[in-house]
């Protein structure tokens, strides 16, 4: 996957894809301009968005190439194991939003340090979210 200079961020373009073809080109079908267009609306509106599907469907390929063009810069991705707890979370942003130094070690710390980090405006895309635990879910809002 991601060395570590690369951890948190996009994929490389030929990565969108689990083939990796040399030279392939975008189609823009409507289910990837529907997908643009509400990834647009989020990003606007400093909201929260949920892509899904059945596994092959292109939602991931349709996430990147659409953040690609809309917010590179921004976009941070997070990814979990199965379960993770407070702590894993807190580590995983802490190293893809590419915070300077170690982690802190006390939560309170922690906390502080992510909330100042989150003030500048970034996309964080959670792939594969049925990883994270029923708690996270719960508190989020997804199902």
């Amino acid at each position: 996957m991601a060395t570590a200079e690369r951890k948190g961020r996009l994929p490389g373009v030929r990565d969108d894809h689990f083939m990796r073809l040399s030279g392939a080109q975008i189609v823009s079908t409507r289910a990837l301009l529907t997908a643009r267009e509400n990834i647009r609306a989020a990003i606007e509106a400093k909201a929260m968005i949920c892509i899904y599907g059945q596994a092959g469907n292109g939602e991931s390929f349709a996430v990147n190439a659409s953040l690609r063009e809309l917010a590179p810069s921004l976009a941070r991705r997070i990814q979990f194991r199965a379960r993770p707890s407070t702590r894993d979370l807190r580590h995983e942003l802490f190293h893809a939003l590419g915070l300077p130094g170690r982690p802190p070690s006390h939560a309170i710390e922690f906390n502080r340090m992510l909330r100042g980090a989150l003030e500048e405006p970034r996309v964080l895309v959670c792939d594969e979210a049925q990883w994270l635990s029923k708690l996270w879910c719960g508190v989020r809002g997804c199902s």
